[in-house]
């Protein structure tokens, strides 16, 4: 493991002995008028909204960590090279490394025959952006640019549940340990990206 992905790996930790803490008391307490009528091993309302903003910062900790590294693999690669032609292209597209998951997978994709796609825990990983972006963008919901394609969003839904979430009216709704549960898959994406870009 390298240092990068050793420090990304303990901001997990870090992010989830957070949630944890945070959540200690309003988890210990049950508000019956708050809890989810579906079922007790789901959170409230307001403490999945809690959870899920925790969820994000994991999940940012993991995008940053991927797309740090897809810069400095393809920057490296260019100069390595030392081709006039290659550079001036590099620093044409150069915003392309991180500017959305796509545009920077494409990136190490198109430069260096490598596809993150391929790697252990981006299925979870690429699910949890999902669950990250309605909870950044939708205050909890799926958002309108989420339910644009139908069949899309039917199977974002099948793949939620299948990780233990509840929705309820398109608002996500979390079980207690899902902190968690994020923290160890990011993980395991973040060591599977570290293996997959150990070049030379």
């Amino acid at each position: 493991m390298t240092e990068d992905a050793e420090t990304a790996c303990r901001a997990l930790m870090r992010i989830c002995a957070d949630w944890e803490s945070a959540a200690h008391n309003f988890l210990a307490e049950e508000v019956d008028s708050d809890l989810l009528e579906s079922s007790v091993n789901f959170l409230s309302l307001t403490q999945s909204a809690q959870c899920l903003s925790y969820l994000a910062r994991i999940v940012t900790e993991g995008e940053r960590f991927t797309f740090a590294r897809i810069r400095d693999c393809v920057e490296s690669h260019v100069v390595q090279i030392n081709n006039p032609m290659l550079t001036h292209l590099y620093e044409k597209n150069r915003s392309l490394l991180d500017s959305t998951w796509e545009k920077s997978l494409n990136s190490l994709r198109d430069w260096m025959l490598v596809d993150l796609r391929d790697a252990r825990g981006w299925q979870t990983m690429k699910v949890l952006i999902e669950l990250r972006n309605a909870s950044a963008h939708g205050g909890g919901r799926f958002t309108d640019r989420q339910r644009k394609n139908s069949q899309e969003f039917k199977k974002l839904v099948v793949e939620v549940k299948a990780m233990g979430y509840e929705i309820q009216n398109l608002r996500v709704i979390a079980y207690p340990d899902s902190v968690r549960d994020a923290a160890y898959a990011v993980r395991e994406f973040i060591l599977s990206v570290d293996s997959f870009t150990q070049f030379g």
